[in-house]
């Protein structure tokens, strides 16, 4: 099959000396199998006047054939009065797309419209100025008029646009310095014409649009998403003036019983006041209440300073904050900030959230001596004798909360007798851009540790971050709708999830819409906790483009963890995850489901906006010692998990690999010491396909696949297996095919 594109210069194909200029149609082909060669006719310059009066129609209609595709965009250059190029929007450019259409009718192929891409032309607010008008509105009504799919990437460009921002765009489009090109040596700023990352990302979109629209060329996309295709990004530091500002100058006394609140307080609008620097810690224990920073604050606990924040609840004013995926009202972090621009948190003293105030414990996490001895502390345990409360309110809390989620018109003030309930996080910076942490250890938090919200440009470095094992709500670091972000060299060891990555929980994640993307964790250890890197579950307002790399999981529940349910809503997507070393992990190395906290998948589902998906997952160089199960992947029958690749990963561990409602898995080159049968078990999977694999224990059944809906299950590339496999009355057994290399 051909695929033919017919446009302008945003479409055509460069010569190599006139990189990195790259038409959107140059790099199209790389998104489809072999079964499909796309022929780029685009020009530049050309309008659909100039294109057929250059006898570029008749080219493409003297090629295509029954069954091919036609993809007609243009407008840029229609657009331009006075010139021999222009066509009047609502009658000879809708006249001319209409003979490109009928081309396709009458070779029996299958024409499809695409608006044009929008030029980087922001307005003061951020917003991208429409410089298409009417011609995309001429486009959309065509394709209504001829009953022709539509693909508007006028739209999804311009939302793309507006979610980069007008710095960022520029390496989307043609934004060269002087002398970095030999083509170029005078620079380029050009608003219209792409580079290759912005090529990628415009054929993205249009991929993305084909997807949409369900149209039948959807088949012959590549199934397995590349790692390559992972945009690269950069992280903006915080510009934050030199000057100094010690809190003992402001009455600060470091002896553990002094409350240094005030004094927090009062160097803090110093600082502000002289236009930004940095708040210094010494060396001591300094007692106080919540600290609230400013814009231009480095807040800097120098070796040997212990902040330890206060137990008296009536110290934390409730405000309008973030937890679990919503905004709600909490108690204020011990370290709170919102809105702001260029802040730090650095050094290498440490904050002490004193969750132990705060938290309830469960008796299941603790020995019966453990139990006895905290029960005699105080607090109070619930009817059923299973959760220990640092207050009665406390444990009254959750249906005090309810109550009010019943009511309208409610004031923070009615939250007050639930205080006790409503957690803080120890960090929470909401809505804030160049961000750095970097060196403190933060411990002993009373829900999560970090958690930056809304925030862009984020750099954590060289930080520690510690809870007991038992503690409720113990993450260590939430990044939850950021964008740019780096995580390197960071240590956790907590009582939750320890690097997790959300962004919105169920209709409110869907509405707010802001994703976490283009986000790398690199040269991090965990060495407890629920998983070592998560995905969720609360991910509704999608998450994507997130690398980590060369990181160490020791003893940690699961060591790889994505997970969502349905009802979310929102995607995952695009993640690569590579050279990776775990050891001791009590449940599975690798876990991606769908079904967080319900046992059953159940019958298929209709898919709506509340129906999540999770596709291109990357995995490559994971090596685990010692797992219950070395790789769990569970899809909905409505959503399957889509577009996994396991590359070179050697596994250790009592079970093996279990995939359900999981479509388009490549394993390749893997190496287990798996104890039970089967090694890998299939149900209801389609397009699975394994190039090499290896392992050191003899089993009886190396395969077992199930499910009517299974299908394209090549196992042709096995080693040193017996052929050895079980299948299900209900399979096909022709969509199979397995035999030792």
């Amino acid at each position: 099959m051909n695929v033919f594109l017919a446009g302008d210069s945003t479409m055509s194909y460069y010569p190599k000396e006139r990189f990195p200029r790259t038409g959107w149609g140059q790099v199209f082909q790389d998104y489809f199998n072999d079964d499909v060669m796309v022929i780029n006719e685009g020009a530049s310059g050309r309008s659909t006047r100039t294109f057929i009066e250059e006898e570029r129609l008749n080219k493409i209609d003297g090629q295509i054939r029954v069954g091919d595709y036609l993809f007609i965009q243009f407008g840029h250059n229609d657009a331009k009065v006075n010139s021999e190029r222009y066509t009047e929007p609502h009658t000879t450019y809708k006249q001319n797309l209409t003979k490109f259409v009928e081309v396709a009718w009458k070779r029996q192929a299958y024409p499809v419209l695409v608006t044009p891409v929008q030029r980087r032309n922001f307005n003061a607010d951020g917003t991208v100025l429409d410089s298409h008008d009417q011609y995309a509105v001429a486009i959309r009504e065509l394709a209504e008029e001829l009953d022709v799919p539509l693909l508007d990437i006028t739209k999804s460009s311009t939302v793309l646009l507006e979610e980069i921002g007008d710095e960022n765009s520029k390496k989307l489009f043609m934004w060269i310095e002087p002398n970095q090109y030999e083509y170029y040596p005078e620079g380029e700023k050009d608003n219209t014409h792409f580079s290759l990352e912005g090529a990628k990302e415009i054929a993205r979109l249009v991929i993305e649009a084909i997807k949409q629209k369900q149209l039948p060329l959807c088949h012959y996309l590549k199934k397995v998403w590349d790692k390559q295709q992972l945009p690269t990004f950069t992280v903006s530091n915080p510009d934050i003036p030199s000057k100094q500002f010690d809190i003992t100058e402001f009455g600060a006394i470091g002896n553990g019983i002094h409350n240094n609140t005030e004094a927090f307080k009062k160097t803090i609008e110093a600082c502000t006041k002289a236009g930004g620097g940095k708040v210094v810690v010494p060396a001591g224990i300094w007692l106080t209440g919540p600290i609230r920073l400013q814009s231009k604050i480095n807040l800097h606990v120098k070796s040997g300073a212990l902040v330890r924040f206060t137990g008296n609840f009536n110290d934390y004013p409730l405000i309008i904050s973030s937890f679990e995926g919503k905004e709600t009202v909490r108690c204020q972090s011990p370290i709170d900030g919102e809105g702001l621009e260029d802040i730090a948190i650095t050094g290498k003293g440490i904050f002490d959230g004193a969750g132990d105030y705060w938290r309830p414990i469960k008796k299941w996490k603790m020995t019966a001596l453990q139990w006895t001895e905290l029960i005699t502390t105080g607090g109070v345990v619930d009817e059923h004798e299973q959760i220990w409360w640092p207050t009665e309110n406390a444990m009254k809390g959750a249906s005090v909360v309810d109550a009010l989620a019943e009511k309208t018109n409610i004031e923070i003030d009615d939250y007050l007798p639930a205080r006790d309930y409503l957690r803080p996080n120890l960090v929470s910076l909401r809505k804030c851009t160049r961000v750095v942490l970097d060196g403190p250890t933060f411990q002993n938090s009373p829900a999560w540790n970090v958690h930056p919200w809304l925030c862009e440009h984020v750099k954590i470095k060289n930080i520690k971050v510690r809870n007991p094992w038992y503690a409720q709500n113990g993450d260590g670091l939430d990044l939850e709708s950021c964008r740019y972000a780096i995580v390197s060299r960071c240590e956790f060891d907590v009582g939750d999830d320890a690097i997790c990555i959300k962004s919105g929980k169920d209709e409110a994640g869907r509405k707010l819409a802001v994703p976490s993307q283009d986000i790398l964790i690199e040269k991090c250890t965990v060495f407890n906790g629920h998983g070592g890197f998560v995905i969720g579950s609360e991910m509704s307002g999608d998450v994507r483009n997130i690398q980590i790399a060369d990181c160490v999981f020791s003893g940690t529940d699961k060591g790889i963890r994505l997970k969502t349910a349905r009802g979310r809503g929102g995607s995952i997507e695009n993640i690569v995850i590579e050279n990776i070393k775990m050891l001791d992990i009590s449940k599975e190395a690798v876990i991606i489901q769908m079904y967080y906290e319900s046992e059953q998948v159940g019958a298929a589902q209709p898919v709506t906006e509340k129906t999540p998906v999770i596709r291109n997952i990357w995995l490559e160089k994971i090596d685990c010692y010692d797992a219950q199960a070395a790789i769990v992947l569970k899809g909905l029958p409505e959503s399957p998990l889509t577009g996994i690749t396991c590359k070179e990963m050697t596994l250790t561990s009592k079970e093996g690999i279990t995939c359900l409602h999981t479509s388009s898995l490549l394993l390749d080159s893997f190496e287990g010491n798996i104890a039970q049968a089967p090694l890998i078990q299939l149900d209801n999977c389609d397009h699975f396909h394994i190039r090499k694999f290896r392992n050191n224990n003899k089993v009886k059944t190396f395969i077992k696949v199930t499910g009517k809906d299974t299908k394209a299950i090549d196992c042709s590339g096995l080693l040193n297996m017996e052929r050895l496999i079980e299948i299900g009355r209900e399979v096909d057994v022709g969509q199979i095919v397995i035999s030792n290399s």
